[in-house]
């Protein structure tokens, strides 16, 4: 029996820490008790064999558990091939209960008219709403997820500025979101599928020079098709997605090596070091020179 998280807010909850984990064949999730923050798994690749008290949970490629602050978790297997899952902790200030899904759908529509009538006698009164999440889900936009994981996971290397933990906690509401989303979609639309399909094609082959054709014959979709369904899911085209995806490697070889800049440009897709700078400039604000810089002084200070 599916089993939801409920959280009442406000407090809406909170962003801690974020990454990513690759277990090789045989490899298992912690055994942990009582951790004191909510930890959502995500995975991406293979499969995670995870428990918490008396309920064992395979988390396939494509499915999100959610771990509870108060259980006591587990690997009750270990995995049977390369497995990569998204890790992220969260906390919850104000109150939240477990409740079996079929009981939330009963009292959440007996709840409905009578929220509505308190909200038209009270207008100008802040009442607490219910944040309804399943524990464990199948994410209809895995690729979104993912890609707003390891946004989050970047952003932790300047969490020590007050308006990047503003982002963050921003940007963490977009998780809860793909969530609650999940929750309401029983299964994926062929848009969001054809979305994510190209989505990960491209994050593997973004070294290579984009081709939509070559896209399309890839992932078995019309390139004006993928370009719409990308559009509505992701805000941008495949080209768009592509560049962001450079952008973003390029970004982590500047702060973990000392590669020079055309190098760096060469290793992530572009032939020409002027249009790296050039895109990386518009994208970030700061050439990748001063972004570099930028970053060293931080780890240093």
């Amino acid at each position: 029996m599916s089993q939801i998280i409920e959280i009442t807010a406000p407090p809406l909850p909170q962003y801690i820490i974020s990454g990513s984990t690759h277990m090789s064949y045989g490899g298992k999730h912690l055994s942990r008790k009582n951790i004191g923050v909510f930890d959502l798994l995500v995975v991406s690749q293979g499969c995670l064999y995870v428990g918490e008290e008396k309920r064992n949970y395979e988390v396939s490629a494509g499915h999100a558990l959610i771990l509870r602050p108060d259980c006591y978790h587990y690997g009750f297997s270990g995995c049977k091939e390369e497995t990569v899952h998204h890790w992220l902790h969260f906390q919850v200030s104000g109150n939240w209960r477990v409740i079996e899904q079929s009981e939330y759908c009963k009292q959440h529509s007996a709840q409905e008219g009578e929220e509505g009538a308190y909200m038209s006698l009270h207008p100008f009164t802040t009442t607490p709403f219910a944040l309804a999440v399943p524990q464990f889900t199948y994410l209809p936009q895995l690729q979104k997820m993912i890609d707003t994981i390891d946004e989050l996971t970047e952003m932790n290397r300047t969490s020590h500025h007050s308006s990047v933990r503003l982002k963050q906690q921003a940007l963490f509401q977009d998780i809860v979101g793909l969530l609650a989303a999940s929750l309401e979609t029983a299964a994926p639309s062929p848009g969001s599928v054809c979305a994510e399909k190209a989505a990960a094609y491209l994050r593997e082959h973004y070294r290579e020079p984009f081709s939509a054709k070559r896209l399309g014959e890839n992932i078995n979709f019309h390139p004006v098709y993928i370009a719409r369904c990308m559009q509505k899911v992701f805000g941008c085209s495949p080209a768009a997605y592509m560049l962001l995806i450079r952008i973003e490697h390029s970004k982590l070889l500047l702060v973990q090596t000392d590669m020079p800049i055309e190098r760096i440009a060469e290793e992530v897709g572009f032939n020409h070091a002027a249009y790296f700078t050039a895109c990386f400039t518009k994208q970030e604000g700061l050439s990748p020179r001063r972004f570099r810089q930028h970053f060293a002084w931080n780890r240093e200070s």
